[in-house]
């Protein structure tokens, strides 16, 4: 049951994060379309991720009150509507809204699963399926930037690459209702007023924030760091740039699998994902340095930004027994407003004054997360009886 529930979770995960990224591949295609210009293609994502934002602040007691597998069902559906009709957008405004629902469908699922998954292990370490289940976002963001582009072209254009992601999105919400196991819903008296006034919950924020913000804002920058500064082709170096996201899908797990064998203490992986994240974005605005030095660090910034994510997840919930899915919910938004925020910031900075500028403000962030374990309390500290 329990890894029926983690796999098809995953899947769901997988799906989200595609949803993340599928349009980012195919601007061109928008924009000669629609006559889309570089700002409206901006605010494409800024809506999904604003929706994101709105929404968990309202929905995370939902799946403690109604059960976690309906609202992820709920979610999936969300999501598959939204990607329909962006497939048959014909307006910029239908595509903003559009990109809300996928942002909605996912913020609706996100605390869901972490609270389904917790319910999976019972009074077990849920480090590992909380870690891979995590690692499904960033895959979903990777495989849309190498997937859409040979989808378009097998499918007739950028139509039809959103409505075989819709189809996939269906078949993921059908698969989940007929073979995820039910997970019996917990009654908290705590709400998101709760984990607004949680100290210990902040710095969850912060540290998803430095995690989940800033791969995805990198993310959205390496491909063209690399076009730039090294001249490679733009497929070899989307290709390149992938490396970072697919690493945070292999790290988040192995994040878990630290903890739950003994090996480390939840702050102290996240010590270690902060370190590297800052050793990684070191090694890429060192100037004039090599394509290899730059893929090292975009392998140390992958890694970096993966490591933590369980331990993040499972110590908001124990900062907070009363109300854990708003805990959750509060780290979820920081990773939000770390890609809202720090999308356009490394933009601005690429712009003004260069890659070493941006790659600084990513080692700011990095580095304020790392300042903020000084004085947090990791999982182990605050409770032995995992909620």
């Amino acid at each position: 049951m329990r890894s029926t529930g983690v796999a098809l979770a995953t899947a769901g995960a997988i799906a989200f994060g595609f949803t993340y990224a599928d349009q980012a591949a195919l601007l061109p295609l928008l924009s000669a379309e629609l006559g889309l210009s570089d700002v409206q293609a901006g605010l494409l994502p800024t809506a999904l991720f604003s929706a994101y934002f709105a929404a968990t602040l309202f929905t995370t007691g939902l799946p403690d009150r109604v059960g976690s597998k309906r609202v992820i069902a709920v979610g999936l559906a969300a999501a598959a509507v939204g990607t329909t009709l962006f497939a048959i957008g014909t307006s910029f405004p239908l595509l903003l809204f559009a990109k809300a629902i996928q942002g909605g469908g996912s913020a609706l699922a996100f605390v869901a699963t972490t609270r389904f998954i917790t319910g999976l292990y019972g009074e077990a370490q849920p480090h590992f399926g909380l870690g891979l289940y995590g690692g499904g976002f960033p895959l979903g963001s990777a495989l849309a930037l190498l997937s859409t582009p040979t989808l378009a072209g097998a499918l007739g254009g950028w139509r039809g690459s959103f409505a075989a992601e819709a189809a996939s999105l269906v078949v993921i919400l059908l698969l989940w209702i007929a073979f995820a196991p039910s997970v019996p819903p917990v009654r908290r008296a705590g709400s998101m007023m709760d984990a607004l006034r949680c100290a210990n919950c902040w710095l969850m924020s912060l540290q998803h924030a430095a995690g989940f913000g800033m791969a995805i804002a990198a993310g959205s920058w390496i491909t063209v760091y690399l076009l730039r500064e090294f001249a490679l082709p733009l497929a070899l170096s989307g290709v390149l740039g992938s490396l970072l996201l697919l690493l945070a899908f292999l790290t988040r797990p192995l994040g878990g699998v630290l903890v739950t064998r003994g090996l480390l203490r939840t702050k102290a992986v996240m010590r270690l994902g902060d370190i590297a994240l800052v050793s990684g974005v070191g090694l890429l605005a060192i100037p004039g340095r090599p394509l290899a030095l730059a893929l090292a660090g975009a392998v140390v910034l992958g890694v970096g930004v993966g490591l933590p994510y369980a331990a993040v997840f499972n110590t908001a919930a124990a900062s907070l027994p009363r109300a854990p899915g708003a805990a959750q919910g509060l780290a979820a938004i920081g990773g939000t407003a770390g890609v809202m925020i720090g999308a356009p910031v490394m933009g601005f900075a690429v712009q003004t004054w260069g890659f070493v500028a941006a790659w600084a403000f990513v080692g700011i962030v990095g580095a304020l997360a790392l300042a903020g374990t000084a004085v947090m309390r990791g999982e182990e500290e605050l409770t032995r009886v995992r909620v």
